[in-house]
């Protein structure tokens, strides 16, 4: 993995925290637009963690290309930046993590090896910022393929809606890793999407319908 930053003072400390850890290695450290480009470029690695601001570049503008040039190369935001209209823009860049820099030691190593495997993660502190962001996307998710869902899948969406990994849905369930994951796929296969926020979208967006129809009903 590499880490992308534009402060020294974050560099050393992640690395500090990182090499901590032996599951998790760090291959290069950039501190610019030019910097980050060369080292992605030249190590192709499993994770890119970086910040939204990269000195004068943008680094929802670096996801994107990242994830555009190297599809198999995970992105996980590292900011202090938690404007939902920034993680917005992260999401619909292609990263898959999104953690605050206040964010403990555990939670960033967490955070690294659940993008590595092909997952997502994001700060359970911005829950709510993601929530009212898709509440108030005009988009709206065909209601009726939501309802085509077993209860059970609608269970799991609504474990994905409050932020949980596959490992923790799977503790809920009892159930293996794999086995939610298999089903995840299986589901966003039938409903045609391919992301952790388009299911919280979809999920979010049926409750609203559930809700409206009960209370037309009363």
């Amino acid at each position: 993995m590499v880490l992308i930053d534009d402060s020294s003072f974050v560099l050393e400390g992640l690395q500090v925290v990182l090499s901590k850890s032996r599951r998790i290695l760090v291959a290069g450290t950039a501190r610019t637009e030019e910097e980050a480009f060369a080292l992605v470029r030249t190590c192709q690695p499993d994770v890119v963690v970086l910040d939204v601001r990269v000195g004068p570049a943008s680094g929802i503008t670096l996801c994107r290309v990242i994830r555009e040039s190297y599809p198999n190369t995970a992105v996980l935001f590292f900011t202090s930046d938690d404007d939902r209209h920034t993680l917005k823009s992260a999401i619909l860049a292609g990263a898959q993590g999104y953690v605050l820099k206040d964010a403990s030691a555990e939670a960033i190593v967490k955070g690294i090896e659940i993008v590595a495997a092909g997952q997502a993660i994001m700060d359970e502190r911005l829950t709510q910022q993601l929530l009212a962001w898709v509440r108030e996307g005009k988009r709206t998710a065909p209601r009726e393929r939501v309802e085509d869902c077993s209860s059970a899948d609608r269970r799991i969406f609504s474990f994905i809606a409050a932020g949980k990994s596959n490992k923790e849905i799977a503790r809920e369930l009892n159930v293996t890793p794999s086995a939610v994951t298999a089903r995840l796929r299986a589901v966003y296969k039938r409903l045609k999407i391919s992301r952790r926020s388009e299911a919280v979208r979809y999920f979010v967006q049926w409750e609203e319908g559930l809700s409206g129809r009960t209370n037309r009903s009363q």
